[in-house]
């Protein structure tokens, strides 16, 4: 993964827009002539410190690495009980049902992530996930990496899964699934206008999928595929940054969409922009 530091919000804009002119479009030959096939999806992902690593909420919550099988087990016990509280009903395979789509071929599993609703809702209401959630504006991804309080040499990811349209590996490596955003859940989802990604590999030793880390991928290096970049801000650039994302409406309310984000979204009005 390449890493790339700016010290002004341009720098940010124009590292973001060389980006997606680099690995935005997938370009072939048609017809013996060379042109721009399809979009790719490019994803950002902001986080207040570039010093923290690419960690789902599941990877902070247990030390040891799951299995899919095992994350299964624990997130259908409550099932029962979300359903009755919230009326609503999620298709999640159980038991053999389960077993028989762990048991195919990588590639079909997670094109057909079981129960990808259920964990996008899971993700969002604060249950350890494997997902990691991204998001197709840089902009957006900039206001999670400077309105933590944490913030310190924040940082937004890019990332592309295909920049060439194709993806390849050998058995057992490590690979990154991406999710897309056409899933019912919270509004919140579509106005962050999120995409999700999770990492697993094929373990012998349990001849299962367990999850692993997205920066074991990155370390293989291949530059064809997963291609990352870590764009680093200089901790000066944080007042014009909230300024930008103001303009452009962005703040806790039109992202979360509640009271407590209304809330949040004035204190940064009122501290963080110093509006009259």
């Amino acid at each position: 993964m390449k890493n790339l530091r700016v010290r002004s919000w341009a720098a940010f804009v124009k590292a973001v827009d060389n980006f997606r002119r680099q690995y935005g479009m997938l370009r072939g030959a048609v017809e013996g002539e060379v042109r721009d096939i399809h979009r790719n999806p490019i994803l950002f992902r902001g986080q207040a410190r570039s010093s923290w690593s690419l960690a789902t909420t599941l990877e902070r919550k247990v030390a040891d690495p799951y299995t899919i099988r095992r994350y299964f087990e624990k997130i259908t016990r409550g099932k029962n009980e979300l359903e009755t509280f919230t009326g609503q009903r999620w298709d999640v395979p159980m038991g053999p049902e389960l077993e028989e789509q762990l048991s195919g071929e990588v590639h079909r599993i997670f094109m057909n992530l079981p129960g990808y609703e259920y964990l996008v809702y899971l993700r969002h209401h604060g249950f350890p996930s494997p997902l990691l959630d991204w998001t197709e504006s840089p902009y957006i991804a900039a206001y999670f990496a400077f309105t933590d309080p944490a913030c310190k040499a924040p940082c937004v990811y890019c990332y592309v899964e295909r920049p060439h349209g194709s993806k390849g590996g050998m058995v057992g490596a490590p690979q990154i699934h991406v999710r897309g955003p056409l899933v019912t859940s919270h509004k919140r989802h579509f106005a962050q206008r999120a995409w999700y990604t999770l990492a697993t590999r094929w373990d012998n030793t349990t001849s299962q999928h367990i999850f692993c880390t997205h920066d074991s991928v990155f370390d293989l290096g291949n530059a064809r595929q997963d291609i990352a970049l870590k764009i680093v801000f200089s901790d000066s650039v944080r007042a014009e940054a909230m300024r930008r994302l103001s303009d452009y409406n962005i703040n806790h309310f039109t992202l979360f969409q509640s009271e407590d984000a209304l809330v949040k979204a004035l204190e940064h009005r009122y501290f963080d922009l110093n509006e009259a």
